[in-house]
C-alpha cells in the first residue's frame, strides 16, 4: 500500500483526509509539523511516502520553506507534493511551485474535491462497493 504524509497545524484535516484516502488504498498518517513528519519518517518501518499534503499555514515557517525541507529530505524529496489552502492567493501559490510543490488542494474539502486533487499525482484505485 503506498503512503501519503499530511503535514497540517489542524488534526482533524489529517484525519479526514485519511478517512478518504484510505478508501482508495492509500495508507496516510498525519503530523502537525514538519519536524513531527520527518520524526515519523525516521522510524525504521516507515515507508518513504509517494504523496505529500503540506499546509500553506503551518505556524513557524512559510510555504517556500516547508516545501524545500521536503525536497530536501531523502525519503519525501521524490514525492508528489501538494500544498493545501484555505483561499487562492498567487503570491503564495507562485512560492510553493518555485520551491518543488508539484501543485495545490484547498480547505475545506470533501471526499469528491480531494480525490479529484490526487488523482492526477496517484494511481486512484476505485474504491470497493460496499
Amino acid at each position: 500500500m503506498s503512503v501519503c504524509l499530511v503535514i497540517d497545524e489542524s488534526s482533524i484535516v489529517a484525519k479526514v483526509a485519511a478517512r478518504i484516502l484510505t478508501g482508495i488504498d492509500l495508507k496516510t498518517i498525519g503530523a502537525e509539523s514538519l519536524a513531527a513528519g520527518a520524526r515519523l519518517l525516521a522510524e525504521p518501518s516507515a515507508a518513504a511516502p509517494v504523496l505529500v499534503l503540506v499546509s500553506a499555514s503551518l505556524p513557524n515557517t512559510t510555504v517556500d520553506a516547508s516545501v524545500r525541507a521536503l525536497r530536501a529530505d531523502p525519503k519525501t524529496a521524490k514525492a508528489k507534493i501538494l500544498v493545501s489552502l484555505v483561499e487562492s492567493n498567487l503570491g503564495t501559490m507562485t512560492r510553493a511551485k518555485r520551491a518543488g510543490a508539484d501543485g495545490f488542494i484547498f480547505r475545506p474539502f470533501d471526499r469528491a474535491s480531494l480525490l479529484d486533487w490526487v488523482a492526477p499525482f496517484v494511481a486512484v484505485a476505485e474504491p470497493a462497493a460496499a
